[in-house]
């Protein structure tokens, strides 16, 4: 298996991969979105909400801010020795005391774990008028996207490379030697496809994929952990038909 990296930003990944199947493919997105475990608040005590929003709506809010994790430190509620009754190694607590009149951001949750704070600190939450409060404290675990959406990693997307076969403009399309040309060559491609200027077949065994993280975790990590997983399943499913 080969694998380029034609555009890296802070939270976008582009690469193309070569020598995988469509159904291998699929299975490194899916582990990738949903099945590496990340941190998000799972419970809330409210002390005081004199908001115009419920406390359910507040603490759904809550639930999608993303949150920097730490894969290390942490591990999931039922893999932890407390067996998922809550302590330092699989939980993190937040606090928020707020007064009006103000916009309570992401940015005001204090957390007991530096390493473990919101990815962004602009997130608004709630906005409070003269006199109205909001006070609680929240419970951070790591979880998994395939269990709720706010524990997913990203946004993961691919296709097959396509391969230029004729048109008016096949021509001025050369297939590219470095990954710096690979970017160029797809916007073309999609540019003359768009007009008609070219006809192209896929790739079988070839793909370009798109990452979008929300953050939480680096590109780097979230994709290791994948193919670790992946790999380890295929090789229970290995030992099981044997």
């Amino acid at each position: 298996m080969k694998i380029t990296v034609f555009e890296k930003k802070d939270k976008m990944l582009k690469f193309v991969i070569e020598d995988i199947d469509n159904s291998l493919m699929n299975s490194l997105r899916r582990i990738a979105t949903v099945g590496v475990p990340t941190m998000a608040i799972e419970y809330v005590d409210f002390t005081k909400n004199s908001s115009v929003l419920y406390d359910e709506i507040i603490a759904h809010r809550l639930g999608l801010i993303p949150l920097t994790t730490d894969l290390k430190g942490y591990k999931l509620p039922s893999e932890c020795k407390c067996k998922g009754k809550g302590c330092a190694v699989c939980q993190v607590k937040f606090t928020l005391n707020a007064k009006g009149p103000k916009i309570v951001y992401s940015g005001d949750l204090k957390s007991k774990d530096p390493k473990i704070k919101p990815v962004y600190d602009n997130i608004p939450i709630v906005k409070l008028l003269e006199g109205q409060e909001l006070k609680f404290n929240a419970t951070a675990v790591l979880g998994l996207g395939k269990e709720h959406s706010k524990w997913t990693t990203g946004l993961m997307i691919y296709y097959n490379y396509p391969k230029v076969v004729g048109g008016k403009k096949a021509s001025e399309l050369k297939e590219p030697k470095n990954a710096k040309e690979i970017g160029e060559f797809l916007n073309k491609v999609k540019k003359f496809e768009n007009l008609d200027e070219i006809k192209t077949e896929p790739v079988m065994n070839k793909f370009v994929v798109e990452f979008e993280t929300w953050g939480q975790l680096d590109h780097k990590t979230i994709l290791l952990n994948a193919i670790s997983s992946l790999s380890k399943r295929l090789k229970a499913v290995d030992k099981a038909l044997k």
